[in-house]
């Protein structure tokens, strides 16, 4: 019997190998940054590439020339051009973008990357893991152009409305150590005569007691088998700021991406483009620390949405379900089912064929994924897993 010729192996890419090997080989589509990057010196970066198919698999970076270099970087691997409109005009925000040049693109953003790391700032993990391979290969071939970063040479740490006391001691004491005493500026855009030294969240935090709660249900699109959802009570008073932390911290999420609420955009001050400079209306529609929940919700059964992770795009539906008449210092979490995704997973639909691969052992995948989520060889990924004790506590501690 005549032997069967061996089948030709095709190599299956998942999105993050195919971006890793093979982005770069795709055309430019557009590069955009934010227009007034050189005068804030955080630029708000969207490079986009185009399959044979139409498609666009595209990369965002928030990058920081005063000092920090990319503090945060998304992807999104073979969407529709009607998917990528969507998802810019979303991440747009109160920005103005403008197209430019990719070599320009890639001086600003090498350029912060190489000022951080001399003093010893890492790029934001996904950046490390995917989204530079959207980009071109730092080599000769791309054009040079000056970059001016920090202030006078020297790095400049400016505090913004996320960074808690922690966080900013640990930056200080790094700048201390590479830069030395003197030889870096601090700037704390919230400090005011009401404040003394930088911005501390869990001052900014403490509620106010009111007499109204608000009692909501939050579920997770596009995400089922389980469904994942918590119902939360929180003061009316709360700010837009606290229900961000609250749904980071009753789903499971580890608050590492940029956010925003509803089609009004409230939410970070870095993706609406609000610069401390503009009037008391503009804040009012964008920054999440100046608008209060009871502000905009006025009946029950108001609907909205939460976007966490522009390049994930987990978009969360909720509902104001009751107004209840009573007095709350702290939140509270009522009910709910689902663990949340694992962060940087790729989205809803990602998540579910990780959720297939991971019930099943002898899937070719599953080493490879159970390895990532760190799971020893005696456990396993269970989707139904919810522990409403936990997440009452959890809520209870972060305020």
């Amino acid at each position: 019997m005549a032997k069967k010729k061996a089948g030709k192996v095709v190599q299956m890419f998942t999105p993050e190998n195919y971006i890793r090997q093979k982005a770069r080989t795709l055309p430019m589509f557009e590069c955009l940054v934010n227009n007034d990057w050189e005068e804030n010196r955080l630029a708000n970066i969207i490079v986009a590439r185009q399959h044979t198919n139409g498609n666009i698999t595209a990369g965002m970076y928030l990058v920081d020339l005063n000092c920090l270099g990319v503090k945060d970087a998304s992807y999104w691997f073979n969407i529709s051009e009607t998917q990528y409109t969507e998802i810019l005009t979303r991440a747009r925000g109160g920005m103005v973008l403008e197209g430019i040049p990719y070599a320009l693109v890639h001086n600003i953003v090498f350029a912060a990357l190489e000022f951080a790391e001399e003093y010893g700032f890492k790029p934001h993990k996904d950046f490390k893991s995917v989204a530079q391979y959207i980009l071109e290969e730092d080599t000769d071939d791309i054009e040079l152009i000056e970059i001016e970063c920090g202030e006078e040479g020297k790095p400049a740490f400016i505090s913004g409305p996320y960074d808690n006391a922690a966080k900013v001691a640990r930056i200080i004491a790094q700048l201390e150590k590479t830069a030395g005493p003197g030889n870096y500026t601090f700037i704390d855009e919230l400090e005011d005569d009401d404040m003394d030294g930088p911005y501390d969240f869990e001052e900014e935090a403490e509620f106010i007691p009111s007499g109204t709660t608000f009692q909501f249900k939050i579920e997770l699109d596009d995400v089922s088998a389980p469904k994942v959802w918590r119902r939360l009570t929180l003061p009316s008073n709360a700010s837009f700021l606290h229900f961000h932390y609250i749904i980071q911290f009753a789903f499971g999420w580890e608050d590492d991406h940029l956010f925003s609420f509803s089609e009004e955009r409230y939410g970070s001050p870095e993706i609406t483009g609000l610069t401390g400079d503009e009037d008391e209306d503009d804040k009012t529609k964008l920054d999440a620390r100046e608008v209060m929940l009871s502000e905009i919700f006025k009946k029950e059964n108001q609907k909205f949405t939460y976007v966490y992770d522009f390049g994930d795009l987990w978009e969360h539906s909720f509902t104001l379900e009751k107004i209840l008449p009573e007095t709350l210092l702290y939140p509270g979490c009522l009910d709910g089912e689902g663990k949340c995704p694992p962060e940087d997973c790729g989205g809803a639909f990602a998540y579910q064929e990780l959720k297939e691969i991971l019930a099943d052992k002898k899937n070719p995948e599953y080493k490879e994924y159970a390895g990532w989520l760190g799971l020893r060889k005696s456990e396993s990924w269970d989707a139904a897993e919810f522990d409403i004790q936990k997440t009452r506590e959890s809520l209870k501690r972060i305020l």
